[in-house]
């Protein structure tokens, strides 16, 4: 984690294991490490409030 920050790689912390050591490897391109975040990120964005939406609909 700390390479990534290092590195400037933005939403590093939203990345599982696998893709951090993918965006960190040194033989990756910028384009690839872009593509790796947004897909991370999408995926945390497709979590993001189906709890609360749950909760809403047992009440």
């Amino acid at each position: 984690m700390m390479l990534a920050k290092e590195r400037g790689i933005k939403n590093f912390r939203v990345l599982n294991k696998e893709e951090l050591l993918q965006a960190t490897a040194d033989s990756i391109a910028p384009e690839q490490i872009d593509a790796i975040v947004t897909g991370a990120v999408t995926r945390w964005k497709s979590g993001w409030g189906k709890r609360k939406a749950q909760n809403e609909s047992q009440s």
